[in-house]
């Protein structure tokens, strides 16, 4: 009788717990009181991209981004504003041999959500290749972006 009362309360306090404690520490939820944008990065390379700057000037950062996405990994990076008419953000990450990946999110309400802008500059940009995908439109922007080599 003891062990089914222990097993039975331990049960129920494993589950309190699940209930009452906070579902992630990584990732801060997205306000629903305008526009949004999430992008994942996945840096499908062999090298690490490091962060030299971000272009925010109308909005505030959920999530920012990581100051390096080590290689073969995933980042993800939210965004936000009260402003109904939108905004766009840059993420600017350097990678070897001096090519920049420039990362770029457009959600306005005048228009299509895209990634228009997004390119790789640099003397070693033709060693690295990114792609734009956007899943989701204005006003909760979603979009994917895949670094890799040619």
């Amino acid at each position: 009788m003891k062990y089914r009362t222990r097993a039975v309360a331990a049960a129920v306090l494993t589950a309190a717990a699940a209930i009452t404690a906070p579902a992630t520490a990584a990732a801060d939820s997205l306000p629903t009181d305008g526009p949004t944008i999430t992008l994942t990065i996945h840096n499908d390379t062999d090298a690490p991209m490091v962060l030299t700057s971000t272009e925010n000037p109308y909005g505030t950062w959920v999530d920012e981004p990581a100051t390096v996405v080590p290689a073969r990994s995933t980042e993800t990076v939210s965004a936000s504003i009260a402003d109904r008419r939108g905004f766009g953000i840059q993420i600017d990450y350097t990678m070897p041999g001096d090519a920049t990946v420039a990362l770029m999110a457009n959600n306005y309400g005048t228009g299509a959500a895209n990634g228009d802008g997004t390119h790789i500059g640099g003397a070693n940009r033709h060693g690295f290749e990114v792609a734009t995908t956007v899943e989701d439109g204005y006003p909760f922007m979603t979009a994917d972006f895949a670094v890799t080599r040619p």
